[in-house]
């Protein structure tokens, strides 16, 4: 007992981060912290690299994935080059956070592109704090440079992060369509666009909820104790509703919505 005392004293601290949500130690079958059997479990679970070079941005964004998204893996790096060092093959996504720290565009995209060759099998998303994320060229450059993902963090919230991370990991690519899209009358687009706030149904409303915090169908149906077609089907009359694409641009949509949903 004293040993492995001693060996659990000396794990790192990304070790504790990293591992706190699968506890393989005990003699019973693991149990997610939904209740759900482990099969059920690891297929929801997903695995990220976070490259952040500033300590305390890495440490927020690993607490507040975690607090939402419990079934999230994460293994942080404080650079790229530390990240292009890994031979992991595991992974869901690469998440490359940028800031405004006098790193030019041109470097930002070269790590990128690294990124994209490095983890050819691996979805590659930025994250950016950059005024110059807003700007749909710098959108644009990131994905010729072979990212499947650009989320300007100073009009995202975390739940919607989450959500366009599992859109990603299941094959799709996330931008901020109203960067994107030009304007009818040429000048900013108007982001408080008319949403009804009002035709969901109580059930729908339960679903989105749920939807918003970045939860799989799966999850969404055991929490709400609903099958997973109805859930389906509750996530494609909210979308039908909300105008929506997909299920992420639906989250992206929400937040032109009231509080009180």
């Amino acid at each position: 007992m004293a040993q492995d005392d001693s060996i659990a004293t000396h794990r790192s601290s990304t070790e504790m981060v990293t591992e706190a949500t699968l506890d393989t130690s005990s003699d019973l079958a693991p149990v997610s912290s939904y209740g759900m059997s482990a099969d059920v479990a690891e297929a929801e679970v997903i695995r990220i690299a976070l490259i952040d070079s500033i300590q305390f941005s890495q440490d927020c964004l690993i607490r507040a994935f975690n607090a939402t998204h419990p079934d999230m893996l994460i293994t942080p790096f404080d650079s790229v080059s530390a990240c292009l060092q890994t031979n992991r093959s595991d992974l869901d996504a690469v998440l490359y956070c940028t800031h405004d720290d006098g790193l030019s565009e041109h470097q930002t995209l070269q790590y990128v592109a690294a990124l994209n060759q490095k983890f050819a099998l691996t979805p590659v998303v930025v994250l950016s704090d950059s005024q110059a994320a807003l700007q749909p060229q710098s959108i644009r450059n990131a994905l010729k440079s072979g990212a499947r993902g650009f989320i300007p963090t100073l009009n995202t919230r975390v739940p919607t992060v989450l959500a366009a991370l599992r859109f990603i990991k299941d094959g799709g690519t996330f931008v901020p369509l109203d960067l994107l899209l030009p304007s009818d009358t040429g000048g900013p687009i108007d982001r408080t666009e008319s949403v009804p706030t009002d035709v969901l149904t109580p059930r729908q409303k339960a679903v989105f909820s749920h939807l918003k915090q970045g939860k799989a169908n799966k999850i969404i149906a055991y929490e709400l104790s609903m099958s997973e077609s109805t859930v389906k089907v509750h996530i494609r009359n909210i979308m039908r509703k909300l105008g929506a694409t997909n299920r992420t641009q639906a989250v992206y949509k929400s937040q032109q919505l009231s509080a009180s949903y």
